[in-house]
């Protein structure tokens, strides 16, 4: 979304902005039925109450006569890797979506992660790619990549102990990738890092700048975009899957729609679509390589959030546009269905406005079910953002917004796939 996106907000009708407060202010108020546990929290990757212990090694494990240090990659031997990522033949691996991660423990008695940059390090400074690491699911460091290559010590001590570790590219794939090139450890063992270990259920989320978290830690809709403010584990995206403890991915690019990105003038923008980029791992030069559905995790649910940038486009001629945007979301669905063959799918739409689209939204996914015969697909809508709630950047949705989004996307995956929020078990 761009900065004009005032304009979808205000068109939305009285009616649906107070049933849409209404249903946020239920949420908040009383929690999702049956959750053991209460999920409105700031739940930004820094939250013991959905942390994992290290696991540690087990005392058999085998170990050196002495301590040795050695270099281990970002490799699945050695790291999972969450999100859409690319390795290079520099031997550095990309966290290129939003929220892609590499994560792993640690055992030893010093440890240094070295992270690097590609060309976007020496872009704008308020267009330079964020990162955060975690330790142990406590914020380590949260900063832009503004060098080739960096060293982050992780821990030093006197006794081995065992650490988890998480990067996370908080920022969107348009603006750059965060590189990790390798953990350098001082252990007795001779098989320090592992991977951390894969959760039992699996989500995709395909969105505009609402899934980046567009200018989600601004305080004032008046605020333009940087990638300082934009944060993934802000986003209804992150949070939700956090609450399901899912793995998740994420492809999502800001102004982008279903037939058109965001335009000020009516015109269409055909270069700014999702279903051009899906089967990529990201739209920059370096990294727009086919993404391996065949040998990447499968998911188990994928959640799609696209047409508010449709529509700036379809307003302009609603009548003859709404058409092309049914036929548009119809065949992505086939798109989608035909890379996720297992997966259930969800479509939603309307935090931002144009509450409009999501009529046409349900249409397509009653044409495509009717065609298809496929019956594992639902929409539903997502309130549009209130005042009370406050704005980020341009308009877009706050870090409260996001919060109610979560839980409301929760309690729809929950409720329509039998999940127990206790275990996490999928059915």
């Amino acid at each position: 979304m761009r900065k004009k996106d005032v304009a979808i907000a205000s068109v939305t009708a009285v009616s649906v902005l107070a049933i849409g407060g209404l249903i946020c202010w239920i949420l908040y108020a009383y929690g999702i039925q049956g959750l053991s546990k209460p999920i409105l929290q700031t739940l930004t990757g820094n939250n013991g109450q959905y942390a994992t212990e290290s696991a540690g090694i087990p005392e058999n494990a085998p170990k050196w006569d002495s301590e040795q240090t050695e270099s281990y990659p970002a490799i699945p031997a050695h790291m999972k890797l969450q999100g859409r990522n690319m390795r290079d033949e520099d031997e550095i691996t990309w966290l290129v979506q939003s929220g892609s991660a590499a994560e792993f423990t640690v055992t030893g008695t010093k440890a240094v992660l070295t992270l690097a940059g590609d060309g976007t390090a020496f872009a704008k400074e308020n267009h330079k790619p964020r990162y955060a690491v975690y330790l142990d699911d406590q914020l380590l460091t949260d900063a832009l990549m503004r060098t080739q290559e960096l060293e982050i010590p992780l821990f030093e001590s006197d006794q081995p102990r065992t650490v988890s570790v998480r990067v996370i590219q908080l920022s969107e794939a348009a603006y750059g990738a965060i590189g990790v090139k390798h953990v350098t450890v001082t252990s007795i063992y001779q098989e320090p890092v592992q991977p951390a270990a894969a959760k039992a259920l699996r989500i995709e989320y395909i969105g505009d700048s609402i899934t980046c978290g567009y200018g989600v830690e601004t305080n004032s809709e008046k605020d333009s975009f940087t990638t300082g403010t934009e944060n993934f584990t802000k986003t209804y995206a992150y949070l939700s899957a956090r609450m399901l403890n899912a793995d998740y991915s994420a492809v999502c690019y800001s102004g982008y729609g279903i037939v058109s990105g965001w335009t000020g003038d009516g015109q269409k923008k055909p270069d700014s679509v999702l279903p051009k980029y899906y089967n990529q791992t990201g739209i920059l030069p370096k990294y727009k390589e086919a993404w391996d559905f065949e040998h990447a995790e499968k998911n188990d649910i994928v959640v799609i959030n696209l047409g508010t940038n449709d529509y700036s486009y379809i307003s302009h001629d609603f009548s003859s546009r709404s058409r092309e945007f049914i036929q548009g979301y119809t065949e992505f669905l086939y798109q989608v269905r035909q890379k996720n063959p297992e997966a259930y799918i969800f479509c939603t739409m309307g935090t931002m406005g144009g509450e409009s689209v999501y009529g046409l939204i349900e249409q397509a996914v009653d044409a495509y079910s009717t065609a298809s015969g496929d019956t594992r697909i639902k929409s539903f809508f997502s309130p549009v953002q209130t005042e009370e709630n406050g704005y980020g950047a341009d308009w877009h949705p706050s870090a409260k917004t996001q919060q109610e989004s979560a839980q409301l996307l929760t309690e729809q995956i929950s409720a329509t796939l039998g999940i127990d929020l206790g275990v996490s078990s999928f059915q």
